[in-house]
């Protein structure tokens, strides 16, 4: 069996200014430090990490960053993890895309799984990459448990895939919550089984969300 303890990175500077950050390299915000400090505490108190993968994106490196250094293990970085590629939409508010691209926005909202940012990805497309960069961690790691630092909609397509939802029902599937836990194990018989979904309960009432990936 392999566990795979994946984390959506803490609170962004973009987040917390309400901007779509897509691939865009922007750092954590003060509270996001914050919550990646309370996340390694809850982590190094509750599991045996063996090995740390993350997307190459500051935001979800620094998020796992100091559970790796306190275990005096590297961090892997893996660019197929990285969030969406929003194209035209990054570094824009909502009501900038909306108004600038009313009907890609518009099935974003209304059938997320269906959509391809404009000028960016498909969702399917990183449904695609997320779900191959997951079995190649889960076949280099039997028998381990791995520590992976991911965005929201990369770990959403995830979601997906392990409950073998359709991309056309995305749209029923929440957003985990910034620097929250899932946990997710592969087992012997190769199926996937949640374990952990979106945990904050460490987060000592500063959590927070996004809605409609912002």
């Amino acid at each position: 069996m392999v566990s795979l303890i994946c984390v959506r990175h803490g609170q962004s500077r973009a987040n917390e200014r309400k901007i779509f950050t897509g691939q865009t390299d922007v750092p954590l915000s003060a509270l996001g430090e914050r919550q990646a400090e309370r996340l390694a505490e809850f982590l190094l108190a509750n599991y045996r990490i063996d090995a740390v993968c993350s997307s190459d994106l500051r935001r979800a490196y620094d998020t796992v960053a100091p559970v790796a250094a306190a275990l005096g293990i590297p961090v892997r970085k893996v660019p197929a993890l990285r969030e969406i590629c929003g194209g035209a939409w990054e570094e824009k508010t909502a009501e900038e895309i909306a108004r600038l691209f009313p009907d890609d926005y518009r099935l974003w909202r209304e059938d997320i799984g269906e959509c391809r940012c404009t000028g960016g990805e498909s969702v399917a497309e990183v449904q695609a990459r997320a779900v191959a960069a997951v079995r190649a961690i889960v076949s280099e790691n039997e028998g381990k448990t791995v520590l992976i630092g991911a965005h929201a909609c990369v770990l959403r397509t995830l979601q997906c895939f392990w409950q073998h939802t359709p991309l056309s029902r995305m749209k029923e599937i929440a957003w985990v919550p910034n620097a929250s836990v899932t946990q997710v194990d592969y087992q012997t018989d190769g199926t996937w089984r949640i374990v952990r979904l979106g945990d904050v309960s460490f987060q000592q009432g500063e959590v927070t969300r996004i809605s409609q990936g912002f």
